[in-house]
């Protein structure tokens, strides 16, 4: 591997960490103003909300992984996958809530109708330049991020979560 590749590799390492790490928020912020997703059979979904209010509207999951808790409240973060987007539960004062939200495919977007597959140009067209990180970009709103991960140009992933 030459030394370009290991040097990307690593941030991209890095940013992954960072990305990790931040879903692991304590969830008891106010989110009016914030980035909210719109899951397929409109139900929406901002960080902080209940994971009592949204999970049970979402229909069934493909699947769950529970672990225990990294975010300082006793319980268990959970992530739901569904077909094209996973939602991140975790504990806090108010109870469980939603830390993070990823899409995953194209078959689900962004309100700003963002899609796993759009371009970096669609993505500065319809949010603004944003903050670069690396090749990615970050935009920040209310108490939220809504970081696009690049490659080559192209969107390979979109993360909602706590700053």
């Amino acid at each position: 591997m030459n030394k370009t590749l290991r040097i990307l590799a690593l941030l991209l390492a890095a940013l992954t960490l960072t990305l990790c790490l931040a879903s692991c928020g304590n969830g008891n912020k106010n989110n009016s103003g914030s980035y909210v997703f719109k899951a397929p059979g409109g139900t929406e979904i901002a960080i902080g909300a209940r994971h009592d209010d949204v999970i049970p509207k979402l229909g069934n999951y493909n699947s769950v992984n529970i672990t225990d808790s990294c975010g300082g409240f006793s319980g268990k973060d959970r992530i739901y996958y569904y077909n094209g987007f996973r939602v991140y539960t975790t504990p806090s004062e108010r109870g469980d809530v939603v830390n993070k939200i990823e899409l995953t495919d194209d078959s689900v977007s962004t309100p700003e109708g963002l899609t796993i597959g759009s371009t970096k140009d669609a993505v500065t067209k319809a949010m603004g330049n944003g903050t670069a990180v690396g090749d990615n970009l970050s935009y920040e709103k209310g108490n939220m991020k809504l970081v696009f991960i690049f490659r080559d140009g192209t969107v390979t992933n979109i993360q909602y979560f706590e700053k």
